[in-house]
């Protein structure tokens, strides 16, 4: 039975998209300044732990500065999903704001190829950039609890051609991969089953493994790919193919590939930090 929570949940929703459809975007942005304001306040717990993460992951910036980066964040989180609702209805609008900057690595991407980026920048708006090349994308993502919500959202990242699959569909992601599926994946969050604890900015942090897994039984390529904001556009960045490295000790193998994996991404975060989630609960012990 659907709770009214979930109801209201889905009409929060409804009006977000209908706000982000019909609005314009100067307009939109305008708005999400005032709600970011109240949203920071009504979940002062989560700006707190966003203002501890960063203390954490940057010793050598002041006061000053990370509270600068933390406001930052609200904003840029908040821009990323509402640019992804309205950029996706009007698929014209992702080709004009984003770009590819070193293009040449894109001949890369091919059957069988596992692209692993984060969420940072418009991780969203990748995916469907890539769709719009005519690559044949699947990603793995989290499960909201609202199904109706989920739903919802699920059609929306399916809209222009893509696919999304669940982290407890195996067999489907295999399949996709063998068939001669990419595979879109976003390895930065907290997942404690499966997971292996290697550093991360600094600490150590649940990560999971299964971009090596994967590669190891189906020798898949695996590219990094980040989109970053900046001056009002979407830079695409394309590393060059990353090679695992294996010593014939799995349990080694899985903790260095996962952990040199983990640095790539850090490396984006550090350049910037304000455009990365902070206020998720990455360094959980459990």
């Amino acid at each position: 039975m659907i709770k009214v929570k979930e109801w209201f949940e889905y009409l929060c929703f409804y009006c977000l998209k209908v706000i982000c459809l019909f609005l314009p975007e100067v307009v939109i942005k305008f708005i999400l300044k005032i709600i970011v304001v109240i949203v920071k306040f009504t979940i002062y717990s989560r700006q707190k732990l966003m203002i501890k993460n960063l203390y954490l992951s940057f010793p050598e910036k002041n006061s000053k500065e990370i509270l600068k980066i933390a406001n930052r964040v609200w904003y840029n989180i908040g821009l990323t999903f509402v640019l992804a609702f309205k950029y996706i209805n009007n698929p014209k609008k992702i080709l004009l704001k984003t770009k590819f900057v070193n293009k040449t690595n894109l001949k890369e991407l091919c059957d069988n190829t596992i692209i692993f980026t984060a969420h940072i920048g418009n991780w969203e708006i990748l995916a469907q950039r890539l769709v719009l090349e005519g690559y044949k994308i699947a990603a793995i993502v989290r499960e909201l609890r609202n199904k109706i919500v989920n739903r919802e959202v699920t059609k929306l990242r399916e809209k222009l051609g893509g696919k999304v699959f669940y982290p407890h569909q195996l067999s489907s992601i295999i399949n996709w991969l063998k068939n001669g599926g990419i595979l879109y994946i976003l390895p930065d969050q907290h997942i404690a089953e499966g997971s292996l604890r290697v550093d991360f900015l600094g600490r150590k942090a649940f990560t999971t493994p299964i971009i090596t897994i994967l590669n190891k039984r189906l020798k898949s390529k695996i590219i990094p790919m980040f989109c970053i904001m900046e001056g009002g556009k979407y830079s695409i960045y394309i590393e060059k193919p990353y090679l695992p490295k294996y010593s014939g000790d799995l349990k080694k193998d899985l903790e260095y590939n996962t952990l040199y994996m983990n640095k790539i991404i850090e490396n984006y975060i550090r350049n910037y930090p304000d455009q990365w989630m902070w206020l998720h609960k990455r360094w959980k012990e459990k």
